[in-house]
């Protein structure tokens, strides 16, 4: 779908029909997708916390928004660290424990060559959004078939909406993410061109 989509723009701008191309669109179009989810997400989630303060007040919305959903912090942080691990990076320390306007976070360094450093941080950065989208799916896959009293729903929806709160990226996410994104483009550009090549 990403390819076709690509050829469309291809041919929607009477540009080059090439493989180079063709990947070149479909990297971008990558780096669009995410962070248009990232953004959506949060709009969702501000948009949400700013009608419930608009019922019972900023406060209250706050501690709903942060801390009644706390596991998706916990989810949030997590995924951080386990990206960051899974491409090579160090995990330094892990802080669940609120602070001011901080929930927690993550420390790391990236290792390795420049290419793979940028890997690592511009994965970690979006991992929020990676495993929170593959965790909602695997939810939807195998949790929600098996809830079969309300009790079960009112877990399932609780789950749902905590993780999807914290699917958000923070400015530090969003510098992490910026910081790699040459190396990371570059890379999903090669995959792209490999994929092409093999058709």
């Amino acid at each position: 779908m990403l390819y076709q989509i690509s050829e469309k723009i291809i041919t929607s701008f009477n540009l080059p029909d090439n493989i180079f191309l063709t990947a070149l669109i479909s990297t971008l179009l990558i780096l669009i997708a995410v962070l248009a989810v990232g953004w959506l997400i949060r709009l969702i989630s501000e948009l949400i916390t700013s009608l419930l303060a608009s019922v019972i007040g900023p406060g209250p919305a706050f501690i709903i928004r942060n801390y009644v959903t706390y596991i998706g912090t916990i989810h949030h942080e997590f995924a951080h660290a386990i990206v960051a691990t899974v491409t090579g990076g160090k995990v330094t320390k892990i802080n669940l424990f609120p602070k001011g306007q901080t929930l927690g976070s993550v420390e790391f360094y990236a290792r390795g060559p420049h290419l793979l450093r940028g890997l690592q941080l511009s994965l970690t950065a979006i991992a929020p959004i990676l495993c929170g989208g593959i965790t909602l799916r695997l939810m939807q896959n195998l949790v929600y078939p098996n809830c079969t009293e309300i009790w079960h729903h009112i877990l399932y929806w609780y789950a749902v909406i905590s993780i999807f709160f914290h699917m958000t990226l923070s400015g530090k996410d969003m510098e992490n993410f910026w910081k790699g994104s040459i190396p990371t483009l570059l890379i999903v550009y090669v995959i792209n061109l490999i994929c092409l090549a093999l058709g």
